[in-house]
């Protein structure tokens, strides 16, 4: 049995001004053949789920092309067209197949194509005609119904942070196996409501989300169904299928699946309240780290959290411990969701408080370099951050001593946010400023998902008062186990929570919450 797995994995955010080009995906890394293998096969991610599923069944899975960049713009006509070009002629001439496996995001727009996955879908079933096709998504998909019409089995994540993509990889390559060896037949359904998800609601260890994923683990577990998703959805995305998704495969019964995919959404939709719920503002945040900081955590028992699907429980009871410090999520410059990781709102307030001994990364070539002409322990004077476009701040004088330099490449054998386990921030510095606080410099755009990238830099963030994560739950898994407090900030950005920022034309137009009244039934 011969199975080809392949992708093009991009989460796009239209309002970003920074285009997804084809040098920007050979800068992240465009992997070919072997090379898939060799960079996912010790990961948690998607493809190592396909990878271990192959080994168990004993199928022949063979590479072809896999590309992705970290979440920016809209994907370049140019870029596209390489990309898919190259995994459409692969596919055309190292057939035939017996089944297809695809490791997209899901929530890629490209130009031309607003719906850029299922576009693509669609013309991997023109080339491999009736075969059985599967493809696993991230949990921020915008799910088409092109996605489902083209497929046979539609995979979508189940955890965020997502610590379940080997897991839902290797289920969607056991369908697939299954349908291939016609052991079932699958049948798939998607219910997508007027729904979005504001992003600081998308923790699926807390309510609404947790009771939105436990009724779909419940329900996957009845008679003929064979499996069942939810998407959450991509609010920065200004396209038609933007929002919220639920999916149901059973085996042979169609009725079955429209019937619960329809079950599922109404639940969500009577949660829509819920899911779009305010968070706090930077300086009542800062206010509130004020009073409540304890002191650090003087041990280094970070609760290590376990490298399944199941962790986000582990995760949850790890926080709220009386030491620690007090995690600051920037809303608006979620690395993770197409932001420019240099935004200095945060930092900016919390030095006219006066706050000092405040841990935070600023994406910021500029000065990383400016730093590169000096030596370790010499004193510096610098405008860092606010350098990226007008929406992140503006660039903060600071005096500081340059306690370390790194070339930012670390690796992490943890629990991580999508299962990834290279990361290479490029040449990073560590600044110690006059007025006491930390700033991690680093040359490429990187969220904090790893603990690692800290210890790295010999940074120990769990003496520290605040730290400012960049991201709004893909840093869970670093920093819940450290701390004794999150606190999600309604920052401004590209990804701020207040969605009203963003001038939206091309959305459902009774999407809720835009549209109060909006009815589903």
């Amino acid at each position: 049995m011969k199975i080809a797995t392949f992708g093009i994995s991009h989460e796009t955010n239209t309002f970003s001004s920074i285009p997804a080009t084809y040098e920007e995906f050979e800068n992240y890394g465009i992997e070919r053949r072997n090379g898939i293998f060799e960079k996912f096969e010790d990961s948690n991610y998607t493809i190592a789920g396909y990878i271990e599923a192959s080994k168990d069944l004993n199928f022949d899975l063979v590479p072809l092309l896999f590309a992705q960049t970290g979440p920016i713009g809209t994907i370049t006509s140019t870029a596209y067209k390489k990309l898919s070009n190259e995994i459409f002629s692969m596919v055309d001439k190292e057939g035939p197949w017996d089944g297809i496996l695809i490791s997209n995001h899901g929530a890629a727009v490209a130009e031309g194509f607003n719906d850029m996955d299922g576009e693509f879908c669609k013309s991997i079933r023109s080339i491999v005609g009736d075969i059985p096709i599967g493809i696993t998504l991230d949990m921020h998909a915008n799910v088409s119904q092109e996605i489902i019409d083209q497929t046979n089995i539609c995979v979508v994540w189940k955890t965020n942070p997502h610590l379940d993509a080997k897991v839902r990889g290797y289920k969607c390559a056991e369908l697939v196996y299954k349908t291939v060896i016609g052991e079932i037949t699958p049948k798939q359904s998607i219910s997508c409501p007027p729904l979005l998800v504001n992003i600081v609601k998308q923790f699926t260890g807390q309510s609404p989300m947790k009771e939105l994923v436990d009724q779909s683990n419940n329900i996957a577990k009845e008679n003929k169904v064979l499996d069942t998703s939810i998407a959450e959805g991509y609010p920065y995305s200004d396209v038609e299928k933007m929002g919220m998704s639920w999916i149901t495969i059973t085996d042979n019964d169609k009725k079955l699946a429209d019937t619960l995919s329809k079950k599922m959404s109404l639940f969500g939709w009577s949660k829509r309240k819920d899911l779009n719920e305010s968070v706090w503002p930077i300086e009542d945040a800062l206010n509130h780290a004020l009073k409540n900081y304890k002191g650090p955590k003087l041990n280094d028992d970070k609760n290590t959290i376990a490298k399944n699907g199941t962790a986000l429980d582990d995760i949850e009871k790890s926080n709220h411990s009386k030491f620690g410090p007090i995690v600051l999520m920037d809303v608006g410059d979620n690395i993770g969701g197409g932001s420019s990781a240099d935004s200095t709102h945060i930092l900016d307030q919390a030095m006219k408080l006066k706050i000092n001994n405040i841990l935070q990364t600023l994406y910021d070539p500029e000065s990383v370099n400016k730093c590169l002409t000096q030596n370790i322990g010499d004193s510096i004077n610098l405008k860092v951050g606010g350098k990226s476009d007008y929406l992140h701040g503006n660039p903060i004088e600071v005096t500081a001593e340059i306690c370390n330099i790194t070339d930012g490449k670390y690796s992490d054998d943890g629990a991580t946010h999508a299962g990834f386990k290279f990361f290479n921030d490029g040449t990073s510095v560590v600044l110690k400023t006059n007025d006491g606080n930390t700033i991690l410099l680093t040359s490429n755009r990187g969220g904090n998902t790893s603990i690692n990238q800290m210890y790295y830099n010999k940074i120990k963030p769990e003496s520290f008062k605040i730290i400012i994560a960049k991201g709004v739950v893909s840093p869970r898994p670093a920093y819940q186990p450290i701390a004794s407090e999150i606190l999600l900030v309604n920052s401004p950005g590209v990804t701020t929570s207040d969605l009203n920022f963003f001038e939206y034309k091309n959305i459902r137009k009774n999407m809720y919450p835009f549209d109060i009244n909006s009815i589903y039934t």
